[in-house]
């Protein structure tokens, strides 16, 4: 009994012992733990700040872009880095760490989105959230239109959590300066792109200040890796580098700062700015197309006229000058037309980019009535980039760049003979699909294309034909184009930089309000097909405005005159919400908001009209600006006499604006204001022909008096200047990395960068003949010439022997050899296919 009492408690005791040497080790570890967080990371309390002030920068401009409000991003973006601060400390396998984070962003992102959904339960919000953000993906995948900001503030949390990060994660993880500073610089460029300059600046500078000093920061934690790996005693010298990385950050953001003030003046920096943001206003305002309504976006000065319009939020207006205008009087620049009305907003239907002069058949002056020529000279403070619209009144006859047309594709419908419903067709299509039926049931003989061809309306022809047992069984038919074809923007072949002018004589309509008033409703088969088209759930109550308005209106002239002063009684504001989720844009706004700014007040109209029978468009561009002077013939600098009307005017124009074109027979698309903020459009008299064609550009008066031209000599200057840099640059670097050499020093360390660049770059690990027999296995071709080198630099670096003409002449002869082939071995392992390329040379 004892003896299990004593084997018990030295069980017990053994028990005891045990669980205190693991309570021990726990406690040690905690300890440990403890003392490496308050520590901090290898790099350093003063790297993770830079870090995550970056990103937070980086945040801060998302939310001053104003995409969407949106509230968590800097809790969203601190999380992220430092979740990726501890994942980079975990040594696991990266990509499974990666995943998860990205993985747990997405979660907390839509988890973070329940703040924004009222809900019994935590289910209930989550089921919501979905539910919307299905609805955006089929959206998006459909090229449809959605005003649902949830799915825009969910990709902002995202891209916080993200960029937080994958900064991060860099950072510590791999030490990579590019995976540290692209994703915040995309950010920041991408959001600073679409501010104002006056906004943008704080932000740009500071991110610079900051990315300056984390460069600076990862050099010395790079090189003190280095002198440790190598056991070098060193003073603790780093007290220099942080006055030394201030002094650069500030260079660099005075630098910098001066860039903005003189692409006002010189119009090389222009480019080179716009160049450089170009990409970044790209994404942006893909984003921007792709989550529809943004309530917080400021549409205005964004310049952006693609091929959607929905309707916006509250929006702010610019007070920097977007264009400057010299015209003989005011006129409407249109950007594109917008044909396909939704209930979330405008599209453009089918397009084709035909040239100018497949797109003349007519003289001009005899496609419509009451026209006139004049000249145009328009001047860009933003970049239009290639393929986008220029901004033009009228129909071009000439222009000073190379130019396309963006046209309707013709429309092509399918007419079958064997069944009744034809519903789908316009209303003379099918009226020729019942005259054909009947002519098919009459007749004893069958239906053949000729039968068809002669029944076909004028502006319709044949497209192809379908057999079937009795006959012809379906025809597929095309409206023809008009010509000139119905013009939906002017696109540019090549960029226009900021600060650049075009010129252009166009052809705009004099019609008054006599001319008008007789148009009569004759109206071609290719505007009816297009411009009454209402999506099929239109609100009633919408239709009966319609009605009501126009019901004393004998001609469509009235009835848009009616809508106009209608419209123009509505109160206009900036400060609008976006209409709610499936919520008709129009309608919303006549009967609900009550108030707006032009977007929607040239949509109601555009609608109003549609639902009248009269066709309409909507239309977005700029608006006649202010006149800030009025010039006589000669006073122009830069401009030959003669060439310019006389009466023209300078017209600075600053916020982007939407207007309705109504369509008259025998005299085309005429602009109407419905914007009750903006003065009634007069119609313009003949002006007295132009003397001469498009001017060649000249100086313009912008707010303040100051003139600003460029010098005609200096773009010739710029491109010579670049192209002298760059071939200077690669000289230098041939020069530095592959030209001639007689050092043997110099000779191994440039094997060393040549080899890097095949994966087989030098370690420490390994003395120069080791690393020489490596290099030699894996490129037998340098075997020799490579054996040469390196015995000559281990002779010269590692005892007295001085280098001899022979040495010099030995590598010289060995160093082509070696260069070539480590050239040719790097080219095949980066080449993908480099193994059918061996073979094929075999």
């Amino acid at each position: 009994m004892s003896l299990a009492v004593r084997r018990t408690s030295e069980g017990i005791r053994s028990a005891a012992r045990k669980l205190k040497g693991r309570l021990y080790w726990a406690m040690r570890r905690i300890k440990s733990l403890l003392w490496r967080l308050l520590k901090g990371p290898s790099e350093g309390w003063p790297a993770f700040i830079l870090v995550l002030l970056s990103v937070l920068v980086a945040v801060w401009s998302m939310g001053r872009a104003n995409w969407a409000p949106t509230s968590g991003l800097y809790h969203l973006a601190l999380y992220g880095v430092l979740l990726g601060l501890v994942l980079a400390k975990i040594r696991l396998n990266g990509w499974w760490l990666a995943v998860i984070a990205l993985l747990l962003g997405v979660y907390v992102s839509f988890h973070h989105l329940t703040n924004l959904i009222e809900g019994t339960t935590i289910l209930d919000q989550y089921a919501e959230v979905w539910n919307r953000l299905f609805i955006w993906g089929q959206a998006f995948v459909n090229d449809n239109v959605v005003s649902d900001t949830l799915p825009l503030s969910f990709l902002l949390l995202l891209i916080s959590w993200v960029t937080g990060f994958i900064c991060s994660w860099s950072f510590f993880r791999k030490h990579n300066i590019w995976g540290t500073v692209l994703p915040s610089g995309i950010v920041v460029l991408v959001n600073v792109s679409i501010l104002e300059p006056a906004v943008q600046r704080l932000q740009l500078y500071l991110y610079l200040f900051i990315i300056c000093l984390m460069m600076a920061r990862l050099f010395a934690l790079e090189r003190n890796h280095d002198w440790n790996k190598r056991s070098i005693q060193r003073f603790p010298a780093d007290s220099r580098l942080l006055p030394g990385a201030f002094r650069f950050a500030l260079v660099i953001v005075v630098v910098t700062s001066l860039l903005p003030a003189m692409s006002a003046k010189v119009a090389p920096v222009a480019s080179m700015w716009d160049t450089i943001s170009s990409p970044a206003r790209a994404i942006g305002q893909e984003f921007a197309e792709s989550v529809g309504g943004l309530p917080g976006k400021d549409i205005d000065s964004g310049h952006s006229f693609g091929p959607t319009q929905p309707f916006g939020g509250s929006t702010t207006t610019a007070e920097e000058p977007a264009l400057v205008v010299e015209a003989p009087f005011p006129v409407y620049l249109r950007a594109r037309s917008y044909d396909v009305y939704t209930h979330e907003g405008w599209q453009i239907s089918n397009t084709q980019m035909v040239s100018p002069e497949s797109n003349t058949g007519l003289e001009t002056g005899q496609a419509f009535q009451n026209t006139q020529e004049i000249d145009l000279s328009v001047r860009v403070q933003h970049l239009v980039a290639a393929g986008e619209p220029v901004y033009l009144g009228g129909h071009p006859i000439d222009m000073s760049i190379n130019y396309q047309l963006e046209v309707p594709q013709p429309a092509r419908y399918q007419i079958s003979l064997s069944e009744e419903e034809a519903s789908h067709l316009p209303l003379d299509l099918q009226g020729l699909a019942s005259q054909l039926r009947e002519v098919s049931r009459a007749s004893h003989d069958e239906l053949t294309e000729s039968d068809v061809r002669l029944a076909l309306p004028d502006d319709v022809w044949l497209v192809s034909s379908e057999p079937g047992t009795q006959g012809l069984e379906t025809v597929t038919v095309e409206r023809r184009v008009p010509i000139p074809a119905d013009t939906l923007s002017v696109c540019a072949d090549r960029a226009v930089s900021s600060g650049r002018s075009y010129q252009a004589i166009v052809l705009i309509s004099t019609a008054t309000d006599a001319d008008l008033l007789t148009a009569g409703t004759a109206y071609p088969g290719w505007v009816l097909d297009r411009y009454l088209q209402l999506p099929d759930t239109m609100p009633s109550r919408v239709t009966d405005l319609a009605q009501e308005l126009t019901k004393d209106s004998q001609t469509p002239y009235e009835r848009a005159v009616a809508i106009c002063e209608y419209l123009r009684t509505l109160d206009y504001t900036l400060d609008i919400q976006a209409p709610p989720e499936g919520i008709d844009g129009a309608d919303y706004f006549l009967f609900e908001a009550g108030e707006g700014y032009c977007q929607y007040f040239a949509s109601a109209m555009a609608v109003l009209l549609r639902a009248s029978g009269v066709p309409s468009r909507m239309v977005a561009g700029y608006g006649p600006g202010e006149l800030v002077e009025e010039y006589e013939p000669g006073d122009m600098m830069d401009q030959p006499s003669g060439d310019w009307q006389e009466g023209s005017g300078t017209f600075i124009v600053r916020n982007s604006h939407s207007w309705t074109e109504v369509y008259f027979p025998g005299y085309g698309w005429i602009p109407f204001e419905p914007t009750p903020a903006y003065p009634l459009i007069g119609r313009v008299t003949p002006v007295s022909p132009p003397q001469g064609g498009p001017g060649t550009g000249g100086s313009t008066t912008p707010p303040g008096g100051t003139e600003t031209h460029t010098p005609r000599n200096v773009r010739p200057l710029a491109v010579f200047l670049g192209l002298a840099l760059v071939g200077t640059l690669m000289w230098l670097g041939w020069r530095r990395l592959l030209g001639h050499v007689l050092e043997p020093r110099v000779a191994y360390a440039r094997i060393g960068y040549l080899a890097t660049l095949s994966g087989i770059g030098p370690t420490e690990s390994l003395t120069p003949q080791e690393y020489g027999r490596r290099l030699a296995a894996a490129v037998p071709e340098t075997a020799a010439a490579l054996d040469r080198i390196v015995r000559a630099y281990v002779r010269i670096s590692y005892s007295r022997h001085n280098l001899s003409n022979e040495d010099r002449s030995n590598i010289a002869r060995a160093w082509p050899q070696v260069r070539n082939h480590l050239l040719r071995h790097a080219l095949y392992r980066a080449f993908p296919f480099k193994s059918l390329l061996k073979r094929s040379k075999a």
